[in-house]
């Protein structure tokens, strides 16, 4: 992807549902319920424009969001036109855009060693495909997207890894102002409104980036004007109120959300027993964000006409849906606190109706990616990460994205002796067999085991330059995919 490709899709009247960030053009469109999204879904993949070139759509009980590549490097010139498409789509459907909702996470690793000597571990460790220059991205599109930062050798590794988030340039401002309003701090501003650097009270950096958003080339002189240029023919009112810029430095008034409390996650840690116990559920891994399934469908048309059949079951604005034009996912709920008995038969009839579509499971595929962010007692860091992101609180210690899109944060407390050297690491959940298979291939692309073993449920494993990543396979059954606990 050139520069020519992003400024030209940004430079297109009529697309003002879009916005642009690391996974490149996206919309999310207000349904109000999975089976009107699935609707909207089938609808898109028989658009003729989209022939070879597949969206990636997920669809969630409020609304559909729609990626037109998996990420910004594979932007190419016919965009705009399926853009207009998927959008001219909603408008007959009577769906209205919703761009204020969307964003993308990459998560950047520092190193000091060549980063040929790094990049295989968490090729490895991950299950992650090679992309344009030194990334990693997941090739089904659910997951953070990965990058590799050369440092200097004089540079301390203090915080080796760090997050970026990019969104529509019309809402930086006011999450800025939020973010430092709930005790964040301003880092680095000298490339705004390209990215600012924001920290933590314990130092954990996230980039807030607009530039893949901006109308202007990528190293254009920094002007924060910029933010506030129209979008090419926008409509009246296109832009929402709470979308509106405000100086940096305000603080606007938002209503912090709450996905679940303590209690909600006992009774989800119920829940998971009881899918455990479920010998039946063969098609039902379950990671951290709860039971998982893949379908291998073979075209995004098979997967939209999965996701319509699975619409009309009772209890499906439960479902969130991944559509790929391999194969589709299904979650149950969002996280496991909002389990409930009548899940294991939804689950078992979800199945089902896969069966007799002619879709074949493969819980291989299924992972979720978390974010550990430590800090010691006295930092109270996580109201500052809730406003960044936008995210909901799960109990006390995690954050989540409404959408399930974007990774859980976990807020990891450290003891007031231990060093805050390498304050982030990924925890990938997997099942029991995958997590296995990607312990060994991560140790022989040079990573090394650090702590744990599956005895304990999950490995600490660390790259030659020491960032780390927990291999996690405590939530799955015992005995593997599909086996119950004696």
């Amino acid at each position: 992807m050139g520069q020519e490709q992003r400024l030209a899709f940004l430079a297109v009247e009529g697309l003002d549902d879009w916005r642009v960030a690391y996974c490149g053009p996206i919309a999310r469109f207000a349904t109000g319920s999975v089976r009107a999204g699935a609707a909207f879904a089938a609808a898109v993949a028989e658009l003729d424009e989209l022939a070879g070139h597949p969206p990636l759509v997920d669809v969630r009980p409020d609304g559909v969001i729609v990626r037109i590549v998996a990420d910004l490097a594979e932007l190419d010139d016919g965009a705009a036109e399926r853009a207009r498409a998927i959008s001219a789509v909603a408008r007959a459907q009577g769906l209205t855009a919703d761009p204020g909702r969307v964003q993308d996470v990459q998560v950047a690793v520092a190193t000091r060693l060549p980063i040929d000597e790094v990049l295989p571990f968490w090729r490895a460790v991950l299950g992650y495909a090679d992309h344009v220059g030194d990334d990693l991205v997941d090739p089904l599109g659910r997951m953070p997207s990965i990058w590799f930062q050369p440092l200097d050798p004089a540079k301390p590794l203090r915080h080796a890894m760090h997050l970026d988030l990019s969104m529509p340039r019309e809402v930086a401002s006011a999450r800025l102002a939020a973010t430092l309003a709930a005790g964040g701090r301003l880092a680095f501003d000298a490339e705004a409104p390209q990215y600012w650097t924001c920290a933590d009270a314990a130092g954990n950096k996230v980039d807030l980036v607009t530039w893949p958003d901006l109308p202007v080339p990528e190293d254009a002189p920094a002007s924060l004007d910029v933010v506030a240029i129209p979008r090419a023919g926008a409509r009246d009112g296109a832009t929402r109120p709470d979308m509106a810029q405000g100086p940096v430095g305000a603080s606007p008034e938002r209503r912090p959300r709450v996905a679940a409390g303590p209690g909600d996650l006992e009774h989800g840690e119920a829940m998971w027993m009881a899918f455990r116990a479920a010998s039946d559920l063969v098609d039902w891994p379950i990671v951290s964000w709860g039971p998982t399934a893949w379908f291998r469908t073979g075209s995004l048309a098979a997967s939209a006409a999965l996701a319509r059949d699975l619409a009309d079951l009772a209890g499906s604005d439960r479902m969130h849906l991944d559509l790929r034009a391999d194969g589709i996912a299904v979650r149950l709920a969002r996280d496991e606190s909002r389990l409930v008995e009548a899940d294991l038969a939804l689950a078992r009839r979800v199945s089902e109706t896969a069966r007799a579509a002619g879709a074949r499971s493969d819980p291989s595929m299924v992972q979720t990616v978390q974010i550990a962010i430590a800090s010691k007692a006295d930092d109270d860091v996580r109201p500052a990460w809730r406003e960044l992101f936008d995210y909901a609180e799960l109990g006390t210690e995690d954050l989540v994205d409404p959408d399930g899109r974007g990774p859980g944060l976990w807020f990891q407390e450290l003891p007031a002796e231990k060093p805050l050297r390498h304050a982030f690491h990924l925890d990938v959940s997997v099942p029991r067999p995958v997590g296995r298979a990607r312990v060994a291939a991560a140790v022989r692309a040079g990573g090394r085991i650090a702590a744990g073993s599956e005895a304990t449920g999950w490995w600490t494993l660390a790259d030659p330059a020491g960032n780390k990543a927990d291999i996690s396979v405590w939530a799955d059954r015992a005995d593997g995919v599909g086996r119950a606990e004696p």
